[in-house]
């Protein structure tokens, strides 16, 4: 009896441990053949998902993105799909926040794989060619970029444009003389007031230079306003350090100010011609009312073409009378002068003539140079108080003329207005 219990109990043991043995075995082999297969990426390659479940989320990403517009026909064609393989990288400005690897989707007003380009610069006709013909490129080292400009007493549009432009632009060459164009001594405004801690927060940005009178031979009533623009880069560039030849120089009248995505355009892309002209919105009074044309004004160029071509004379570049043939080693441009013109109303910038309080116009016209046609300010009423207000609240100009038609500021006028509107009260309203 003992000799069977005990043959029993062994083949029970046998056939319990064998399985387990073999059990763990086979377990011990599967999860040793997975460690030995190469991992795959747990990503969905682009294109690998139904294009009806793809566009689905992209419209679900519109939807909630408050800053889009809702025209849903407009967001879809600005979005581009990239292979796995080329990670797109997306322009921060022009992009939707939260799409990574794969797609672009371009807020309102931007276009290209990687919403890297403005209306005003994708709506202008020599852009779309070279854009055609695989020219334009993002760089990888955005360009400086110096802004240049003649001042006389235009603190509000001074900061308007500094604090709209942001950090698209690096340094601003800001000349000031004690003397106006007519050649009446006045106070150095600007330098008085970054003094006092006006634009603290962009100080290190502003070089502000004194300029003198300049004595022009033969009463030459040009010759002040010539020679203030000339210094501007003359005398300006000297006191930069580290500018490259691919660096952008912008040179503006005070009451011109570039927009902020047309810059940015400029400072992160390669492949455009130089010189050339910015069209600008020209509004007067302040962004209320609006001239029944844009206006187009001089110039842009590299730090290259502005030695080379200009001969570091920035009134030159303003007037744009001469290009030169050959094109500027090292800058990603070639030379062909160009004016980005966008389409209205998406230009590129604004141009606020005689935007001012009624103080700041009275100053303007008793500055104005000695042949710049009728000169008002030599005329007592059209420096009246009341005069002046009724022409800012009917849209007249000063030879009582009307071409100006009301326009909603709202609308018109660049960001920090409209965000800083109490501040900038007459520059919104009559």
């Amino acid at each position: 009896m003992l000799p069977r219990f005990k043959t029993v109990i062994a083949t029970l043991c046998f056939f319990g441990f064998v399985p387990a043995i073999i059990y763990v075995y086979v377990l011990h082999y599967n999860e040793a053949k997975k460690s030995a297969e190469p991992r795959m990426s747990s990503r969905v390659p682009a294109g690998a998902l139904h294009a009806t479940m793809v566009e689905s989320f992209r419209l679900k990403e519109v939807a909630n993105t408050s800053s889009l517009s809702a025209r849903l026909p407009r967001v879809k064609t600005n979005v581009t799909t990239a292979p796995h393989v080329n990670e797109v990288k997306c322009f921060h400005e022009g992009s939707v926040p939260g799409m990574k690897h794969y797609t672009c989707v371009c807020k309102k007003g931007w276009h290209g794989p990687e919403c890297s380009i403005p209306d005003a610069v994708w709506f202008t006709e020599d852009f779309k060619r070279w854009y055609s013909e695989g020219r334009i490129r993002r760089r990888s080292r955005p360009r400086n970029v110096i802004n240049g400009l003649v001042f006389n007493h235009e603190l509000d549009l001074l900061e308007v444009r500094i604090e709209e432009l942001g950090d698209a632009v690096d340094h601003y060459l800001v000349v000031e003389s004690p003397y106006t164009y007519f050649g009446t001594e006045k106070p150095l405004y600007l330098r008085n007031n970054l003094s006092a801690g006006f634009l603290r927060e962009h100080r290190h940005k502003i070089v502000p230079i004194s300029v003198h009178f300049f004595n022009y031979a033969e009463g030459d009533p040009w010759g002040p306003e010539n020679y203030f623009r000339t210094s501007v880069w003359y005398e300006g560039h000297r006191r930069l350090k580290d500018i490259r030849g691919d660096d952008l120089f912008i040179m503006s009248d005070a009451d011109e100010i570039p927009s902020r995505d047309v810059v940015l355009f400029l400072k992160h892309h390669d492949g455009f011609g130089e010189p050339m002209k910015l069209r600008l919105r020209w509004l007067t009074y302040g962004f209320y009312w609006e001239n029944s044309r844009p206006v187009d004004v001089g110039g842009v160029c590299t730090v290259a073409y502005i030695r080379n071509v200009y001969e570091n004379d920035s009134l030159r570049l303003r007037s744009m009378r001469t290009f030169a043939q050959n094109n500027m080693p090292n800058t990603g441009t070639f030379s062909k002068m160009w004016t980005i013109a966008g389409t209205s109303p998406r230009y590129a910038g604004w141009h606020c003539s005689w935007c001012f309080d009624v103080a700041g116009i009275q100053m303007k016209l008793a500055a104005a140079q000695r042949d710049d046609g009728v000169r008002w300010g030599d005329i007592a009423e059209k420096s009246d108080s009341n005069y002046i207000n009724s022409l800012r609240r009917k849209g007249l100009y000063f030879d009582d003329s009307s071409k100006l038609t009301p326009c909603d500021p709202n609308e018109t006028a660049p960001a920090y207005v409209r965000e800083n509107a109490e501040r900038f009260m007459c520059l919104m309203r009559p």
